[in-house]
């Protein structure tokens, strides 16, 4: 039964169940396209934050594949909501309802080892405004540390960048 027809009424109120976190990443609108997570290193044990986490199907596979301390950040309380029913209970995985510049801003210098925007935080700024939230991303990642996002290039094509802090 297709739900989008029937009035808010008629739709279930319960939680979505709790999801096996899927044994990928995926970086762009077609699975299977862009580089392996191995090209960030060895993650066990170092702190991954993402940036417009939505459900949080990304930093799920990072902490239970590769054994990193994740923290997603959404402003959506929805998307955030939704993130904790598919994965809270999950060892070294939180999903925190926040601006992104904002709670970059709250941790301290050089405490992060990889920032990541898979169409996220950076994918909804006005392309004048970036400069606020690159600052509070440069603050915090660790010399050495990465900076990955994935942006829409074209209705067809997505680009990754990935940077190393200097």
């Amino acid at each position: 039964m297709d739900l989008r027809h029937l009035p808010p009424s008629h739709r279930s109120r319960t939680p979505p169940p709790r999801l096996t976190v899927r044994g990928r990443f995926e970086w762009t609108r077609a699975n299977g396209v862009g580089p392996p997570p191995d090209v960030f290193g060895d993650l066990a044990g170092k702190r991954v934050i993402e940036l417009g986490c939505g459900s949080g199907h990304n930093l799920a596979h990072l902490a239970a594949y590769h054994h990193a301390e994740a923290v997603g950040v959404d402003h959506d309380r929805h998307k955030i909501e939704r993130a904790r029913s598919f994965y809270g209970e999950h060892p070294g995985l939180a999903f925190v309802r926040a601006d992104a510049t904002s709670h970059l801003r709250s941790l301290p210098p050089a405490s992060v080892d990889l920032c990541l925007s898979i169409f996220g935080a950076f994918s909804f700024l006005e392309p004048t405004e970036p400069g606020p939230l690159l600052t509070a991303t440069a603050r915090v990642l660790r010399p050495g540390g990465r900076f990955a996002l994935t942006l829409r290039a074209t209705d067809t094509t997505d680009l990754v960048l990935i940077y190393t802090r200097s």
